[in-house]
């Protein structure tokens, strides 16, 4: 994966593990986020996602904090920025330099999108029928 500074105090995304799935992403600025809320956080760092691939933002596992999950389609070419969701009672201090997000880098199929009528689609039934396997009491 090719990253590149936009600022001179990011932080270059790491992989910690040569098998981990994710790189872990870091905050270039000082954000406080208040309880039961969220603030967008910068990392001053972009990346090239190549075409018939995307990058998915996901928490960190030992974090206390959520990270809005997100996609980073090929041809983006801006600041890569984290919504951070703190909820818990105490407001969240990030400092530049925190992890707070990892990116995990995947293939995706972007077929073009088609309406049909639906009749074409579902020809064969599924055990879990219309209710997609979620029982109403």
């Amino acid at each position: 994966m090719k990253f590149a500074r936009l600022t001179p105090s990011a932080t270059l995304p790491v992989r910690k593990h040569a098998t981990d799935a994710g790189v872990d992403i870091y905050a270039d600025e000082d954000v406080r986020v208040p309880a039961f809320s969220y603030q967008v956080v910068r990392t001053g760092v972009t990346a090239e996602v190549p075409e018939g691939t995307v990058l998915q933002v996901w928490p960190k596992g030992r974090n206390n904090h959520l990270a809005g999950s997100g996609i980073i389609d090929a041809g983006y070419q801006g600041e890569i920025v984290i919504k951070v969701v703190n909820y818990s009672w105490k407001a969240l201090k990030i400092k530049r330099g925190d992890a707070i997000a990892q990116l995990v880098h995947l293939p995706v199929l972007c077929e073009p999108v088609e309406q049909v009528l639906q009749g074409e689609i579902h020809t064969k039934h599924s055990k879990r029928g219309g209710s997609g396997g979620i029982h109403s009491k």
